[in-house]
Order: C-alpha cells, then structure tokens, then sequence
C-alpha cells in the first residue's frame, strides 16, 4: 500500500500511531525487478512479418496524417 500524504499534520498523525504500535512505516523501495515497459512488452503482439510491416506501414501512415497541415 502507498500512501501519498498532502499535509504535514498527517505525517505527525501517522508518526503517533506509529509510537502506538498500531501502524509500521517503511521507507518506500522501487522493485529491483522493475523493467522498462518497452522491454516488458517487446515481442507482445505475436504478428508475423507480414501482418507486422502492415501494422508498421499502417501506423506511419497515421503519424504523417497529423504532419499534414490542416487547411
């Protein structure tokens, strides 16, 4: 669980209930596992290379739409 907290009286707050043995508070640690998205989801698609220069050509198609001026 995270907790994000916006004022400082909070802190304190937590802190005390800390002191009372009713909450632990832990530094937060990023994963150590923790990857890229573009590396996590590189290969996802499952396309042949057929289907997947289409997708490729399709997509450049749609970015250069939109350097187009409009008009």
């Amino acid at each position: 669980m995270t907790v994000e907290v916006i004022d400082a009286g909070v802190l304190r707050l937590l802190r005390d209930l800390e002191q009372l043995s009713l909450i632990r508070l832990s530094p937060f640690k990023k994963p150590q596992g923790a990857q890229k998205l573009s590396q996590r989801f590189a290969g996802a698609l499952h396309m042949s290379d057929e289907r997947y220069a289409a997708f490729q050509t399709s997509m450049q198609k749609g970015r250069d739409e939109w350097k187009r001026p409009i008009s």
